[in-house]
């Protein structure tokens, strides 16, 4: 019989935070793969965030390392660089120098979860102080845990779609980040909430205002929220528009 807790914390706290030396003596990486993997795991994602307490070179080295051992996977960007718009023409020094970054995502949540919590807290763990350490879990849980909600969204707005093979993914600029977006059946953009509130009108105004940068009208619309939505959006009235809660997600099970 599997044990019960009360709360995901607790599960943590016995499962994980108490059995740190045997779970870290599984892990044989060196120090600078930590270290790029603590970066990652607590940072926007983008590929050359190791190179801010790497040196480029070991920087590059390790990236490939963790790529090609599949501890991590690449995700391109979708973006275009910016090119001059007729002959002749000069793009600003600010345009010119502009890079393209794209992003990794860890092929493991359980890795994710360790180098951005465990990891970077191991001194205090060794001191006993577990109290301490799931404070900090509990203070910046719902930042971490909002990334697989977004991977479980995208994998139901393809079981919705009736689409498996769909080509859908976040889309990214200097300026602005869509959780989901596809050029495939008509245009697809969506937005996903993982927060302890209702999503409200406002988000939807938003995604509209990005739809709009990107230069699409979508055929389909999605919200997705942990938490439900206000009665102003619940009303709404919209052919494109179609709002996911947590009662959808058992369509994954």
């Amino acid at each position: 019989m599997l044990p019960y807790y009360e709360t995901i914390f607790d599960a943590i706290e016995v499962k994980i935070l108490r059995k740190f030396k045997e779970i870290s003596s599984h892990i044989y990486l060196d120090k600078n793969a930590r270290l790029a993997l603590i970066k990652l795991a607590r940072s926007d994602r983008k590929k050359f965030a190791p190179s801010k307490v790497l040196s480029r070179a070991e920087s590059r080295k390790t990236m490939d390392y963790l790529l090609s051992q599949r501890y991590l996977r690449l995700e391109k960007s979708r973006e275009e660089k910016p090119t001059p718009q007729f002959k002749n023409h000069k793009l600003p020094k600010e345009l010119r120098r502009y890079l393209i970054h794209d992003k990794v995502q860890f092929k493991s949540n359980f890795m994710r979860f360790w180098f951005r919590f465990v990891e970077p807290n191991l001194a205090l763990l060794k001191e006993g102080k577990f109290d301490e350490v799931l404070s900090i879990i509990k203070a910046d849980f719902e930042n971490y845990a909002s990334l697989p909600f977004e991977n479980l969204s995208i994998k139901l707005a393809k079981i919705y779609l009736n689409s498996p093979n769909l080509e859908l993914y976040s889309y990214w600029t200097k300026e602005f980040e869509v959780d989901m977006f596809s050029h495939s059946l008509g245009g697809i953009i969506g937005e996903v909430k993982f927060r302890d509130r209702k999503v409200c009108k406002n988000a939807l105004n938003l995604l509209d205002l990005k739809a709009a940068k990107i230069g699409i009208k979508p055929k389909f619309t999605f919200l997705f929220s942990k938490s439900g939505y206000s009665n102003e959006l619940l009303n709404l009235k919209r052919d494109d528009l179609k709002l996911f809660d947590l009662d959808d997600f058992a369509r994954l099970l």
